[in-house]
């Protein structure tokens, strides 16, 4: 019994030196974090009034790749991804955010007490995606899969492909595609039961936000 425990530690541990040595890997590359902020449902419109008003401020510091309410898949859930050029960026940004009396005094005291749970994960863009948005004006729909990343689908109806992520901090072995549909009816109609499989899938359908640079 104590020499499976070893084993099993020592398997623990390697797994950990290998995820870390993977991140120090990242160090010139960007990452990408998704955020999703589940708001208590009384607060959920003073919440997007605060952000239309004050949500430049954060902009200030680091990218928004898009910002956008959950409309099926949780509702009174928003969602962000932001881009940061590598992690040590992402650290001088929280830190930036922080002596930043501004945006905690207008916006984080105000909102922090609305929300009910957060969540965010690290991830990193597959090489072959550019995040180039080439129409607006629809809806936007992410998918988190455990199906391996080399197997996931690039094409779903009319539906535009923006991006491809792994996970390099949070749920482990999942994927994420963003993905851009002229409309809810087509991308209901673009939906094939058959696209993930049998692997776990979780699909969300989104709406940009008007500080969201996808729109």
């Amino acid at each position: 019994m104590a020499a499976n425990a070893l084993l099993k530690n020592g398997k623990v541990i390697a797994r950990s030196f290998a995820q870390a040595s993977s991140i120090r890997s990242l160090h010139n590359d960007k990452v990408y974090e998704l955020r999703t902020y589940s708001i208590k449902p009384k607060n959920f419109k003073e919440f997007y009034d605060l952000s239309v008003e004050h949500m430049h401020l954060r902009t200030n510091h680091s990218k928004l790749v898009g910002y956008w309410t959950s409309e099926i898949g949780g509702i009174f859930d928003m969602v962000h991804i932001w881009e940061y050029d590598n992690l040590q960026h992402r650290a001088k940004v929280r830190q930036a955010m922080t002596g930043d009396q501004e945006w905690s005094s207008k916006y984080i005291s105000k909102v922090f007490p609305m929300m009910e749970r957060l969540e965010n994960v690290l991830l990193k863009l597959d090489s072959k995606s550019s995040l180039e948005q080439t129409n607006t004006g629809g809806v936007y729909e992410i998918c988190c899969t455990e199906k391996p990343l080399k197997e996931l689908p690039n094409t779903k109806g009319d539906g535009q492909l923006l991006g491809t992520f792994s996970t390099l901090i949070g749920s482990l072995n999942t994927s994420y595609q963003l993905w851009y549909h002229k409309s809810l009816d087509a991308l209901v109609s673009s939906a094939d039961l058959g696209t993930y499989g049998t692997h776990s899938t979780k699909s969300r359908l989104l709406l940009p936000t008007p500080w969201s640079p996808m729109k």
